[in-house]
């Protein structure tokens, strides 16, 4: 039976991205939400009632245990859809995000279970994010940011951040995908912008690029 809304799902998501298990302020939440602050108020009250968060005078909004567990929930079924329309209906890692937005609501655990053990139980999501496991368990986090390399490095793309579909096409254009290897060339001390080689050649990531492309040592 479902006993949350989607409204408030997208508040317990929105929580677990801005602060894990820290406090997060209203303005933070409102931002991330796109909400008025009355109706964040109104949102936070409701969640509270329900002993999904509590309120920390002067720090702010703070998941709850059980707040915690419903988040991971959703994370859950939000990258096992992703890991479903990437690698079975052939989507775009640049188009998976706002379908599986709608997907991540359903309620069915016994359907979340059939698509994680038709999926090979995957770890990871298509942009290499960790899937949390049944019991909340969650996968180590992979890589550090390109640019915290050094020149000479040869390195492995292993997760990027979702930045948009303009991020993604220009993955795309540069031929970057997870499993690629580079050789870090150069670190501009200007700019911070990244010189990768790679088999098509050498190209220069900017700092905006490099900081949301995350690799570990080949």
């Amino acid at each position: 039976m479902k006993t949350h809304s989607e409204s408030e799902e997208n508040y317990i998501k929105a929580l677990y991205h801005l602060g894990g298990e820290q406090p997060v302020s209203n303005g933070d939440l409102a931002q991330r939400i796109g909400a008025k602050g009355s109706s964040v108020t109104q949102a936070v009250k409701r969640l509270s009632q329900k002993n999904l968060v509590t309120v920390v005078p002067y720090k702010g909004v703070q998941l709850t245990a059980e707040g915690v567990e419903l988040a991971k929930s959703i994370l859950r079924k939000h990258r096992l859809w992703e890991t479903f329309l990437v690698d079975k209906l052939g989507f775009g890692w640049d188009e998976v995000h706002p379908l599986a937005e709608q997907l991540e609501h359903v309620q069915s655990e016994e359907l979340v279970e059939r698509l994680s053990n038709f999926l090979g139980a995957p770890k990871h999501d298509p942009h290499g994010d960790p899937i949390p496991e049944r019991n909340g368990t969650m996968p180590p986090v992979l890589g550090t940011p390109i640019g915290s390399f050094e020149p000479g490095d040869t390195v492995r793309v292993v997760r990027v951040e979702d930045a948009g579909t303009e991020f993604f096409n220009q993955l795309d254009a540069m031929n970057i995908s997870l499993g690629n290897a580079y050789a870090v060339q150069a670190i501009s001390s200007f700019d911070a912008s990244v010189q990768l080689e790679g088999s098509a050649g050498s190209f220069w990531l900017s700092q905006s690029m490099s900081s949301n492309i995350y690799a570990v040592h080949a």
